[in-house]
C-alpha cells in the first residue's frame, strides 16, 4: 500500500509538471522583422516553423511574405505550444556591389526565441549561427547558453572584440549603430565581385555554396578555420569597392524612403583585414612597377606614374596610375592638365579607384580600398605637361604635388 501511495505521488508530480511546462509554452504570438542580404524585396517567402527543447521541428508551420521592398514581413496572432521557433526567407535582394536586384533567389534562417521579442530580423549572420545552435544544444546547452556561445563565437572570428547587447536578430543594416555596420561588412565579404558581366548571374549561387561551407566549419568547434574559406572572404575583400557600396546604399535607401545615414561599415571590414592578412601597409606606398589590373594580369606590370620621384615620362608609352593605403586611411589623387586634354586618357577597368572625370582638365580618382592595390591603365599621347595633387587622409591641402611632364 505505501508504495503504490510513492508511486501515485511520483506520477502525480510528473503529470503537474509535463502540465505546466506545456501551460507556460503556450501562447500567441505576434512580431515583425527584416529579411536582409541587402533588403529583400516584396513577395519573399517566410516559413516559420515551431521547435521543441532540442530544437526539432514539432510539425507546427505558418507563413507569410515580405511586404514591400525594404525586406519587411510580420506574423500576427499565431498560436504556439512552444517560443522556439526556425523562420526561413527566401526570395531575391538587393545586391550592394552592384546597385540591382540578385541573379537568382537566396535562403536565409534564423533561430529565436519569440518569448519578449516584437521583432525578429533575419540575415546572414543569424544563418551562420543555425547549424552551431543545433549543435550546441544536441550537446546538452540550454538555447540560452547556445545563443551567447555561438555569438561570441563568431564575433572572434569577424576580429571584432567588443561585445554588443543586441542579438543578431536585431541587427539592421539600414540602422546607424555598430551593429548594424558589423551586419552590413560581414554582408559584403561573402559576396564576390566581378567586373566581367558574364559572371554575374551565378554569383548568389556562389553565395549560398560559401554561406553553406561557413556554416559547415562553424558548426563543428564555433571556428572557421578552413584557409580556403579565409582566402575566398579576402579575395572578396580585395575586389570591393566601398565608396560605389556606400552611394548604392544611400541611393537604395532614399529610393525607399528610409532616413538616417549608413553605418561604418569600412572599420569593421578593416577588422576582418587586420586579423587574417598576411602584410598590413602601415604607410601610403607608390610602387615603382605595377600593373594596371591587378586581379586578372597580377604579371602585366608597367610604370607607376605615382612614384612621387618621377617627373619626365615619354610620350606615346602606357602606364600604371597605382597605390596601396594603410587600413583606415583615405586618398585622393587630382591629375589636372596644362593642355587640352586630349593628350592623355584613362582606360580599360579602374581597379580600386572612383574615377571623377573633369575633362578637358583632368580627373580625380579617390581610394575605395584599403591595404589593397588600386590601378588603372592611363596613356601619356602628345607631348605635355599636368601637375598631380596627393591628398591624403583627407588633407584639405595636397601632402605632396609634383609636375610631370611627357616628351
Amino acid at each position: 500500500m505505501k508504495n503504490c501511495t510513492v508511486i501515485q505521488v511520483i506520477l502525480l508530480a510528473f503529470l503537474l509538471t509535463g502540465c505546466e511546462r506545456i501551460f507556460h509554452g503556450t501562447g500567441e504570438y505576434s512580431f515583425s522583422g527584416k529579411v536582409q542580404k541587402g533588403p529583400f524585396v516584396s513577395g519573399t517567402t517566410i516559413t516559420l516553423n515551431e521547435l521543441n527543447d532540442k530544437l526539432g521541428q514539432t510539425g507546427r508551420a505558418f507563413t507569410t511574405q515580405v511586404t514591400g521592398d525594404n525586406g519587411q514581413f510580420s506574423l500576427d496572432n499565431i498560436e504556439l505550444e512552444s517560443e522556439l521557433v526556425q523562420i526561413t526567407a527566401s526570395g531575391y535582394y538587393y545586391n550592394e556591389l552592384y546597385g540591382v536586384l540578385s541573379g537568382a533567389p537566396l535562403t536565409l534562417y534564423v533561430i529565436t526565441d519569440l518569448s519578449g521579442h516584437e521583432t525578429v530580423n533575419i540575415n546572414l549572420l543569424t544563418h551562420l549561427m543555425k547549424g552551431r545552435l543545433e549543435k550546441l544544444v544536441s550537446g546538452g546547452s540550454s538555447f540560452e547558453q547556445a545563443l551567447e556561445q555561438a555569438k561570441s563565437e563568431l564575433l572572434v572570428f569577424m576580429g571584432v572584440e567588443e561585445a554588443f547587447e543586441e542579438e543578431f536578430e536585431e541587427f539592421d543594416i539600414t540602422g546607424n549603430g555598430d551593429p548594424d555596420a558589423l551586419l552590413l561588412a560581414f554582408s559584403l565579404i561573402v559576396q564576390r565581385y566581378t567586373l566581367f558581366s558574364l559572371q554575374i548571374p551565378s554569383l548568389t549561387a556562389e553565395l549560398t555554396q560559401l554561406l553553406s561551407r561557413l556554416s559547415e566549419d562553424f558548426r563543428e568547434d564555433g571556428m572557421i578555420t578552413g584557409q580556403p574559406l579565409i582566402d575566398t572572404l579576402m579575395y572578396n575583400i580585395s575586389q570591393l569597392n566601398l565608396i560605389d557600396i556606400r552611394n548604392n546604399l544611400q541611393q537604395k535607401y532614399a529610393d525607399l524612403g528610409i532616413s538616417g545615414s549608413v553605418p561604418d561599415f569600412e572599420k569593421y571590414i578593416g577588422m576582418f583585414q587586420e586579423k587574417y592578412c598576411d602584410q598590413l601597409y602601415t604607410e601610403f606606398f607608390y610602387p615603382g612597377m605595377a600593373s594596371p589590373d591587378p586581379a586578372t594580369a597580377p604579371d602585366a606590370k608597367i610604370p607607376n606614374i605615382l612614384v612621387p620621384a618621377d617627373t619626365l615620362f615619354r610620350a606615346g608609352n602606357p602606364y600604371s596610375v597605382a597605390a596601396i593605403i594603410p587600413l583606415n586611411s583615405a586618398l585622393t589623387i587630382r591629375f589636372i592638365s596644362h593642355g587640352s586634354g586630349s593628350n592623355f586618357g584613362v582606360s580599360g577597368p579602374v581597379c580600386g579607384w572612383e574615377y571623377v572625370n573633369q575633362h578637358p582638365n583632368g580627373f580625380i580618382l579617390n581610394a575605395q580600398r584599403q591595404n589593397q592595390m588600386m590601378s588603372t591603365l592611363m596613356y601619356l599621347m602628345d607631348p605635355g605637361s599636368a601637375v598631380i595633387e596627393y591628398y591624403e587622409n583627407s588633407q584639405e591641402t595636397p601632402t605632396f604635388t609634383k609636375t610631370i611632364r611627357w616628351e
